[in-house]
């Protein structure tokens, strides 16, 4: 693939960099993405019905997803990293932590807060086009209780996964534990 379009921005862009929901799911459950004509996934398959995604609301303004583009050798790769906060280590959410741990591999769907009409834009981190789910992201989980009394009590989560290609937008709809049915982009 080479360069075929141009990209221009116009005046007036404005978009949002907040993050919204997260929703998660073992990368055994997933058994297929279909990919768009855009850098793009229109579809998920999972292994069963039964399967479903998982979310993970994180604190407001602490949720972040960063790319780390490297070409070496003529190979791109990429990082990406998905962190979030979840407040109050207690045993309830150090469960959560836990079972997300004992996962090993997972799959993230990265809501922004972004609209691109109906729907939120949202990003596929842990999955691409050309690896597949070799791409998972590996979760890892650090906490910290300060010793004051306005100090953090919280967990923080990374979820870092190695791309072959840049993350992809989902276009579509998934299922959720919590939510029902969720869309995404337009």
């Amino acid at each position: 693939m080479g360069l075929s379009t141009d990209e221009t921005i116009s005046c007036n862009k404005q978009d949002r960099a907040s993050l919204a929901r997260l929703y998660l799911i073992p990368k055994c459950d997933i058994t297929s993405f279909t990919a768009g004509v855009l850098q793009d996934f229109t579809a998920v398959t999972l292994t069963t019905t039964a399967k479903v995604w998982f979310r993970y609301d994180g604190e407001f303004q602490t949720k972040s997803l960063s790319m780390e583009g490297t070409n070496d050798n003529g190979t791109a790769t990429f990082t990406n990293t998905v962190e979030f906060k979840v407040k109050g280590m207690d045993k309830t959410v150090g469960f959560r932590m836990q079972e997300l741990i004992d996962e090993g591999k997972v799959v993230a769907l990265v809501e922004g807060a972004n609209s691109t009409g109906t729907n939120k834009i949202a990003y596929i981190v842990g999955w691409d086009n050309i690896i597949l789910g070799d791409a998972a992201a590996i979760p890892n989980v650090s906490g910290v209780i300060e010793g004051e009394l306005a100090g953090a009590n919280e967990f923080t989560i990374q979820l870092v996964a190695q791309h072959a290609e840049i993350v992809r937008e989902f276009v579509g709809s998934i299922a959720t534990n919590a939510d029902g049915a969720v869309s995404f982009g337009s």
